[in-house]
């Protein structure tokens, strides 16, 4: 693996001044729709000039971009090194129980920003998240312990429909219930379809 060389002191201010605009913009969401933000408030709130902001962004809805990538260096982080189990049942369930933790962090309010029909995020393939859902499928189908009538890719994209609309019920009812207790019972009962 190659050496990376180390941050100089322009590039690690760089990224802090990214990271405490992405923090304020997505503290602020926690009370206003992004829509009804400006540039100057997420700006002010985490003490920079504007030009800073278009430095890293070019608009507001970089940030809902920003926040997807935030997602998957999160999977990351809690998938670096998978020791998986003996039960795929429980590696699926595990997934989303991660899964909803990240959403219940962001708030619910800021989730609500998030599920709107105009967020084609939600559909982009390839990202880091749903690459390591596919990989715990994929090991699932090679050790026979699951169904292979649909392809990993199938199988992850059925479950992510599913899992969204937990988060989208939770949204609609203000968050009136534990996320990741009703993510776990959801997901517990629908994996054994495809459980061998």
């Amino acid at each position: 693996m190659p050496k990376t060389n180390p941050l100089n002191s322009r590039q690690l201010q760089s990224l802090q001044t990214k990271h405490k605009l992405y923090e304020s913009a997505v503290q602020l969401m926690k009370q206003h729709p992004l829509e009804e933000i400006t540039i100057a408030e997420i700006c002010k709130a985490a003490g920079v000039s504007v030009g800073s902001f278009y430095t890293h962004f070019s608009t507001k809805s970089d940030i809902l971009v920003e926040m997807y990538e935030q997602a998957d260096g999160y999977f990351d982080h809690k998938f670096k090194d998978p020791v998986p189990s003996s039960s795929i049942t429980d590696d699926i369930v595990n997934y989303f129980k991660i899964y909803a933790e990240y959403n219940d962090n962001l708030g619910i309010e800021t989730i609500k920003q998030l599920y709107t029909c105009n967020n084609k995020l939600f559909i982009a393939k390839g990202r880091y998240m749903q690459n390591v859902l596919q990989s715990l499928i994929e090991n699932g189908q090679a050790s026979g312990r699951l169904d292979l009538s649909l392809s990993a890719w199938e199988m992850t994209e059925y479950l992510f429909i599913a899992a969204r609309g937990v988060i989208y019920n939770w949204c609609l009812h203000e968050g009136a219930y534990d996320l990741k207790s009703k993510m776990e019972q959801y997901m517990t009962r629908l994996i054994v379809i495809f459980v061998i």
